[in-house]
């Protein structure tokens, strides 16, 4: 696993303070702490920009907030168990978050594979290296298996259906249907601040899980969550929502368009190389002249080849920092599971 950096977002720290408060004034207190952080979360990943991207770094960032929320979650539930019997609602949150651990391990399935098959393109630039001081352009032999391997690399990323997203793709689903039945009214006991913080998580990761699955299979968000408006973090949330299924929605018109605009750059550079390629091939007076290799091609290759290069290494690691980020994920889930079960066992023998 890679070491990642983790955003320093606002942690859960409204006990000492609840304190002083009566038992009803406490629970509204850490209510409000958690939305307003979760608030303060989403904000970064509001688009400014008339026209939204979905980018590797907005992918990892959201994610990374997805973490944050769970690890504060995490505290909160902690923070309560120790004074409450909350057995029943935490079992909701450890039953979400099986699913959310099986949605992690497909997402990472899936960015392993762009990990692997990124060989295509560094093969590809292996053959077109022009590192020696002659800079002389590749052989024929070159040219034929580097454009075979561009035209693999295109075929993988042109969004066809992938089987280890679709398993997470129903599971995402069941997660929204716990969202059709929001948490409303007073907070008049801990058992409804839990349920509430749990809805708070659940439509989080519902809405990053489903644009990070939308963005890699290149395929519409087709999972809707609307949170009503007594959440304090309802307007940023929704709107976002709204941007995000919009957008995804509108690529689906654009047959050469891809869900994540790194990979839309590296794919418009390999077709570049691609279409040189099959210049140099296909007209003798590119390759050969009265001075062994025609100017114009070597130079548009060389071109070419550069800024693929260029992009490539970019794509390479925001799709690094994506993949540190989902293990992060995983790990902060894994470990709020463990530490909650842990207290459950510890109350069952006290």
């Amino acid at each position: 696993m890679y070491p990642t950096n983790i955003s320093n977002f606002p942690s859960l720290t409204p006990f000492r303070l609840a304190r002083k408060q009566s038992p009803a004034k406490n629970l509204d207190l850490i209510s409000r702490s958690f939305d307003e952080n979760l608030l303060t979360r989403l904000k970064p990943l509001i688009f400014t920009a008339k026209k939204p991207k979905i980018t590797l770094s907005f992918l990892s960032l959201a994610v990374d907030i997805l973490s944050s929320t769970h690890r504060e979650a995490e505290t909160l539930f902690s923070e309560l168990k120790s004074s409450f019997n909350l057995e029943d609602p935490l079992n909701l949150y450890l039953d979400d978050s099986i699913k959310l651990l099986d949605i992690c391990n497909s997402i990472s399935s899936e960015i392993e594979h762009f990990q692997k098959n990124r060989l295509l393109i560094n093969f590809v630039l292996n053959l077109l290296d022009f590192s020696d001081q002659d800079r002389q352009i590749p052989g024929p032999e070159k040219l034929r298996r580097a454009k075979n391997s561009l035209s693999d690399w295109m075929n993988y990323t042109a969004g066809f259906k992938k089987p280890n997203l679709q398993n997470a793709e129903i599971l995402i689903g069941n997660l929204a249907v716990r969202l059709e039945d929001p948490p409303r009214g007073m907070i008049s006991n801990v058992k409804k601040l839990i349920h509430r913080i749990i809805y708070a998580v659940a439509a989080v990761t519902v809405l990053i899980t489903r644009v990070v699955v939308s963005a890699l299979t290149g395929s519409p968000m087709d999972t809707r969550v609307r949170v009503p408006s007594e959440f304090i973090w309802a307007e940023t949330f929704n709107g976002l929502e709204s941007t995000l299924f919009n957008h995804t929605r509108n690529l689906c018109t654009d047959e050469n368009r891809r869900f994540i605009d790194d990979l839309d750059d590296v794919d418009s550079r390999v077709r570049s190389v691609y279409d040189v390629i099959d210049n140099l091939a296909g007209m003798d007076h590119f390759v050969v002249g009265s001075s062994g290799v025609h100017e114009g091609g070597k130079e548009r290759l060389l071109k070419a080849v550069k800024e693929l290069k260029m992009e490539m290494t970019a794509f390479s690691d925001g799709l690094d920092r994506l993949f540190n980020g989902v293990n992060v994920l995983f790990d902060s889930v894994l470990c709020a599971r463990e530490s909650l079960l842990e207290k459950f066992r510890v109350g069952m023998k006290a």
